[in-house]
């Protein structure tokens, strides 16, 4: 009997202490700027169907620094354009809306995280890792159809921001979880809820929360690793899942761990990719990460 009171003290105990480190970063979250007034407006007349090419592009060139980001990603040898894109308003009527909404975005948020590695993670084999998975993501978003492959590379970049966030503002706790992924061979995100109490992937969802991310690029960041448990956007969540996976098994960057976990079944069957599909994507990947160097050398 007090056996069993002393296991049960001991559970409440950790019960309690994984509480109190959750409360920890929750509130950490307060304090993590807000996405800058130009991208919530840009976000906010793209899903107006009303919203022109120059009102887009009144709206970005009010941040210069932003506006030269997005056009130098246009230039890049990934859009491969035989022309220079010289203004905003002419980026939006070649790339569309999405595109450029979507660079916008992705330039602003990895802005908010900016200096060096205190954790003893790479932020250059980071960031491989999240451009190949946005390749895969739209490679595979492109194969099924997908309503926007522009959303699935995006998405593929954000993926996983909550590791930014540990990164920099829990990097002692980070430090700890990399070594227990590595010394362990686990999956980073076990880790981080062994030594955190939270994973990278809920994080993420909270920062999406926090910034009004829409909520297909919500769904991509919150449930890249159970997509199973997306309700709203199922196809995202396994687009990014399965590029998640591929781009590891391809070696591309590091993500925190080398365990390489098999794409599911149930996404295989509701992605379509079979042994054949998966070598064609890998082929297509490995060409077109030759041509991302502009997105690799972005935050810098």
């Amino acid at each position: 009997m007090e056996e069993k009171n002393e296991k049960s003290n001991e559970q409440d105990e950790r019960i309690k202490a994984q509480e109190d480190r959750v409360n920890k970063i929750i509130g950490k979250m307060k304090a993590l700027p807000t996405l800058s007034l130009v991208v919530a407006r840009v976000i906010q007349v793209v899903s107006n169907p009303l919203t022109s090419a120059k009102d887009l592009s009144d709206i970005i060139t009010v941040d210069q620094a932003l506006t030269a980001k997005v056009l130098r990603l246009a230039n890049s040898a990934f859009y491969g354009f035989p022309f220079r894109i010289k203004n905003i308003t002419q980026a939006v009527s070649i790339l569309g809306f999405d595109t450029i909404r979507n660079l916008a975005l992705t330039v602003s948020v990895y802005k908010v995280f900016t200096g060096d590695s205190n954790s003893g993670f790479s932020h250059l084999e980071f960031w491989k890792h999240c451009v190949g998975t946005a390749i895969c993501a739209s490679l595979i978003a492109k194969k099924i159809k997908y309503r926007s492959p522009e959303s699935a590379f995006t998405a593929g970049l954000l993926h996983d921001i909550g590791k930014n966030f540990f990164e920099q503002y829990m990097h002692k706790e980070y430090r700890d979880a990399l070594k227990m992924a590595k010394e362990n061979r686990i999956p980073i995100e076990e880790a981080e809820k062994n030594v955190i109490g939270i994973d990278h992937a809920l994080v993420g969802k909270l920062m999406a929360e926090k910034w009004n991310l829409p909520i297909e690029l919500k769904a991509g960041i919150a449930s890249h690793h159970h997509p199973e448990l997306e309700q709203e956007e199922v196809i995202m969540a396994n687009i990014i899942f399965a590029a998640n996976i591929l781009c590891k098994k391809k070696g591309i960057g590091f993500s925190g761990d080398e365990v390489i976990i098999p794409i599911s079944e149930q996404t295989r069957e509701l992605l379509g990719i079979n042994n054949e599909a998966e070598i064609k994507i890998m082929d297509h990947l490995e060409r077109e990460l030759k041509e991302a160097e502009a997105f690799i050398n972005m935050p810098q």
